[in-house]
């Protein structure tokens, strides 16, 4: 009886015919050139500013609106510390409000040395009040380049996480190449002021090789860091294992707990975060399974194995560790959509949602590999149906669905690349180009989806064809075109709530064939606290296009 109830409660909320009125108030800036070089983010300050950044080999571009929405200041930085003209090859580490100001985290390959920069700005104007050079990883020697296309060693690296209850961050130094396991991972505690409280090295725990999959911070008490560890063959031995750390302030030690049921995982990568409702950390892995292709098919799809586990922060005991699911979502692929293979996606984000309960967003990915005549090896990836999963304090999955989709992204983008993005991570490590162009790498930042919770309602947004809304209305999910041509798409959001979706326009419908209105969902962010949705979006009235920023109020 259990599929059965599923296949009728999914197919209870995705019931539909096309796209309704639109339940939004939507708010736009004057208009201006679309920015088609750099990378480009929207960021909602709790002053009620907003920035919107352009990252190219210019510098940092920061337009500021006031809290009417009204354009205020524009301010272009420059840097004797770091070097704009190496913008493309930079890695912006994380972008975040601290003590009311925007920061930006950027890291910069200087003379072969990986170094991190903290950026500060004015939380109303965008001048830079203070810049950083905070940390230098070792000095990448000759061979080193080899080691890590060849040999299997990970670039060095930093990761910035910022507690989502106060103004307290850390950074992960990872310094892959030092000799001794035990001093390739240093963690650094900061407080709101960017003062430090507390630094450490992290244990090898007998493993050649460590990497950090996950991070909280808890105010000034405390850091949990996730890692991974394994030998190789040739190190030892082929043992894994998942562990969890914990580092007080104030210690020079980290408490350790290695998860038993992780002896055999391979490759894994995770999400982890603090729920603030139950006082229990959320631990999301993935782990690498198989690989498959499809006959003469350029395609392979990769299959992960997911576990959802609970953790007590104080005690490191797990309250419990069960494999992740999406079976609300399968049966919806089934019952509503017809697809007989049902719903096989991969995690890309685990969200804390207002009211404490967990809701895991997954996407269906398929990627292709494709050798020209001469030998040149390119990429793509196929971001494909949706899958949404809510689950208790228990991680048991109690509803879901699934939102058909068809998107096509150049080159190959990373698992988990949703919950990075909501950082303001971007790198062009997290989509690998091979001879594309640099309007093709441009285009993968209008793919993908958001996902939105309110007190009110829940909301999936992505670009689509104003075509495949009308396949959709006519029940031919078979049919769908994948979007490629983004100029072409509109910007769709599903409201999902009470056990119903309402399709529509985000922002509005469009007139004809040649006027269409397409965000750029890399650069969205939402305020909770206002309940409000900003992006940069392009209108197209024909082949004239000009850009805006919208804030989208949801009702």
């Amino acid at each position: 009886m259990k599929p059965l109830v599923l296949s009728i409660l999914s197919l209870a909320l995705l019931t539909g015919s096309g796209a309704k009125a639109q339940p939004t108030d939507v708010k736009y800036s004057n208009s201006f050139d679309e920015p088609e070089n750099g990378w480009n983010k929207v960021m909602q300050l709790s002053n009620g500013n907003t920035f919107l950044f352009n990252f190219s080999k210019e510098g940092i571009e920061v337009t500021v609106y006031n809290q009417n929405r009204a354009f205020a200041s524009k301010k272009v930085l420059q840097s004797k510390l770091w070097e704009p003209r190496k913008m493309k090859a930079s890695v912006i580490e994380g972008l975040f409000e601290i003590d009311g100001k925007p920061v930006i985290f950027l890291q910069q390959l200087l003379d072969r040395t990986p170094t991190l920069f903290r950026i500060i700005l004015d939380p109303n104007t965008g001048a830079m009040l203070k810049e950083e050079n905070i940390n230098e990883l070792q000095r990448y020697a000759a061979g080193a380049a080899y080691a890590m296309a060849f040999g299997k060693v990970e670039e060095a690296d930093f990761r910035v996480e910022k507690d989502p209850q106060s103004d307290c961050y850390a950074i992960v130094n990872f310094n892959s190449f030092a000799e001794e396991s035990s001093n390739r991972i240093e963690i650094v505690h900061y407080n709101g002021s960017h003062k430090e409280i507390n630094r450490a090295n992290y244990p090898s725990q007998g493993f050649k090789y460590i990497n950090l999959i996950g991070l909280t911070v808890h105010s000034d008490k405390h850091i949990i860091a996730c890692t991974y560890g394994f030998n190789t063959a040739a190190s030892g031995g082929k043992d894994s294992r998942v562990i969890v750390s914990k580092l007080n302030a104030g210690d020079t030690t980290f408490q350790n707990k290695q998860l038993g049921n992780t002896d055999d995982f391979k490759n894994t990568e995770a999400v982890m975060q603090y729920n603030p409702g139950t006082g229990l950390i959320q631990l999301l892995t993935l782990t690498l399974g198989k690989t498959k292709g499809r006959g003469f098919s350029p395609a392979t799809t990769t299959y992960y194995g997911t576990l959802f586990t609970t953790i007590d922060p104080e005690t490191l005991f797990i309250i419990n560790s069960k494999p992740c699911g999406s079976a609300y979502a399968d049966a919806t692929a089934k019952s509503a959509y017809g697809f007989s293979k049902g719903f096989h996606g991969m995690p890309q984000n685990m969200v804390i949602n207002p009211d404490n309960s967990t809701t895991v967003l997954s996407e269906e990915m398929t990627l292709d590999m494709l050798v020209s005549s001469q030998g040149a090896v390119s990429y793509r990836t196929h971001l494909n149906n949706i899958g949404i999963a809510d689950y208790d304090a228990k991680g048991n999955e109690v509803s879901g669905t699934m939102v058909p989709k068809e998107q096509m992204a150049n080159g190959k983008i990373d698992p988990l690349y949703i919950y990075n993005k909501s950082k303001g991570f971007w790198s062009f490590r997290g989509a690998q180009m091979f001879g594309y162009t640099m309007g093709a790498i441009h285009n993968n930042a209008f793919l993908s989806y958001d996902y939105v919770t309110t007190p009110d309602g829940r909301y999936v947004i992505f670009n689509d064809y104003p075509e495949n809304i009308e396949r959709k209305a006519e029940q031919k999910y078979n049919k769908l075109k994948q979007v490629v041509a983004i100029s072409e798409s509109n910007t769709m959001c599903y409201k999902l709530n009470n056990g119903k979706a309402e399709e529509f326009y985000l922002f509005g419908a469009p007139k004809d064939d040649d006027y269409s209105k397409f965000c750029y969902v890399e650069s969205s962010h939402y305020n909770p606290k206002t309940k409000t949705y900003a992006t940069l979006m392009v209108d197209r009235d024909g082949r004239k296009k000009v850009a805006k920023v919208a804030w989208v109020q949801f009702k």
